[in-house]
């Protein structure tokens, strides 16, 4: 799987408007290559999960959800717009 990863990340915040942005130098990285100096950071307890994850992921105890598996179709998450909101925003 492969990450943008922002070497001097500089972030902006509109917290009103709920809206955040990064910006900066970045990179295309592979998840395997940043991931020794992620697991530096983390503490006993983040490990643990990590640990939990992916034992379960081998088992295919997640069904491959939220790691980049499963369905290709992932437009069923989403619901249609059924309503005109502008209208009701008046």
């Amino acid at each position: 799987d492969d990450v943008i990863h922002f070497s001097n990340p500089k972030v902006q915040a509109s917290i009103a408007a709920n809206t955040y942005v990064i910006s900066g130098p970045s990179q295309t990285k592979k998840l395997q290559d940043l991931l020794p100096g992620i697991m530096s950071q983390m503490g006993p307890d983040s490990l643990m999960h990590l640990k939990k994850m992916v034992e379960q992921l081998g088992a295919g105890g997640l069904g491959g959800a939220g790691m980049g598996g499963g369905d290709e179709d992932d437009d069923d998450d989403v619901p249609d717009l059924v309503e005109n909101f502008e209208e009701a925003a008046k």
